[in-house]
């Protein structure tokens, strides 16, 4: 529809008939969309510049499908009539437009993508699903995942918010590509996690196996490389890249990055906010902190079958605080 309108919009500009409003909803189409902005300032340039007495339209027609670079496409013959003559050049430039967002859009007009999938997990909810190309995905609670239900192009390509593992089949020829809202974190073949809960203020990209590349959407010339038990973090719109981190208070070395998926929740040194936000997703509350200094305390804990007042009486242990339960609600106070 936008493609429509700025063609349509672009033919009154040229014909001077646009409206003040419609000029101004055509400078807002243009700067939303710099592709058709390159294709109406050559356009424009090239309706300005020539002359429309006797002049044969079909070498603008060609000097202008040159200029845009658009493919080889059927020949199109306009007859010259005088009397018609500015809306005959009009409709040559409005054919190029045209035919130039078609071809900028050709792989969704030509050849278009399957309908995504969506799987979403709610609030202490985990899923496992198996991907066309046998690639396993096991999705963390509050989380969604969009896929094609088959890969048909050159790479294969899913769409995450929230928090997924990945054991990703090799295949060299089609690169596996995760899209978080921030990053876009590319494998071959793999297990890593990677986590972008839109509520958090830092994206997480955990390397258990192989290699992967992490590029920022904001800065696709800087890329990150992690080998096994690199994490990368993006904070602040700043990456780095540090080791996944180890907890042994249960006897046995673990992976707090990975633990969930056994069931587990531990966090070492998180601050009460950030343990709040783990609680809302694994037992499917709300938290409210009545006194905004207690969300700054730190704890470190093991969680695995625990009840919500059960892992609340532990954490009381550690700092003196009080808290109340009503449905899904939990308040913190002193």
């Amino acid at each position: 529809m936008t493609d429509q309108r700025f063609t349509e919009l672009l033919g009154k500009q040229l014909a001077g008939e646009i409206s003040p409003d419609e000029s101004v909803e055509l400078k807002s189409i243009l700067a939303d969309h710099p592709a058709l902005k390159q294709e109406h300032d050559v356009l424009q340039a090239y309706f300005e510049a020539e002359p429309v007495e006797n002049e044969n339209i079909n070498p603008i027609f060609e000097r202008i499908k040159a200029q845009i670079k658009v493919p080889e496409q059927p020949v199109l013959t306009i007859n010259k009539n005088k009397s018609f003559g500015i809306w005959l050049k009009i409709a040559a430039v409005l054919a190029i437009a045209l035919a130039a967002v078609l071809i900028y859009n050709r792989q969704t007009i030509f050849s278009p993508q399957p309908d995504l999938l969506n799987v979403q997990t709610k609030a202490s909810e985990v899923k496992t699903i198996v991907l066309a190309d046998g690639s396993t995905v096991k999705i963390n609670a509050g989380s969604s995942l969009k896929y094609p239900a088959q890969f048909k192009n050159n790479t294969r390509e899913v769409y995450l918010s929230g928090e997924a593992f990945f054991e990703v089949q090799k295949d060299a020829a089609h690169p596996f590509i995760v899209h978080t809202e921030q990053l876009a974190v590319k494998v071959l073949g793999t297990q890593f996690d990677v986590k972008a809960y839109k509520n958090d203020t830092f994206t997480e990209t955990s390397l258990i196996r192989g290699k992967v590349s992490v590029s920022l959407k904001n800065n696709s010339d800087q890329t990150f490389i992690l080998k096994p038990n690199d994490k990368f973090t993006l904070s602040n719109g700043k990456g780095s890249i540090s080791q996944l981190t180890v907890f042994n208070g249960t006897g046995a070395d673990k992976v707090i990055e990975t633990a969930w998926l056994n069931h587990e929740l531990i966090f070492k040194n998180n601050r009460f906010d950030e343990v709040a936000k783990l609680f809302e997703r694994w037992y499917g509350v709300k938290v409210n902190f009545k006194e905004p200094d207690l969300k700054t305390v730190e704890f470190t804990a093991h969680f695995g079958k625990e009840s919500l007042t059960e892992a609340l009486n532990v954490l009381k242990l550690i700092e003196n605080f009080n808290y109340s339960v009503k449905g899904k609600n939990v308040y913190i106070y002193r």
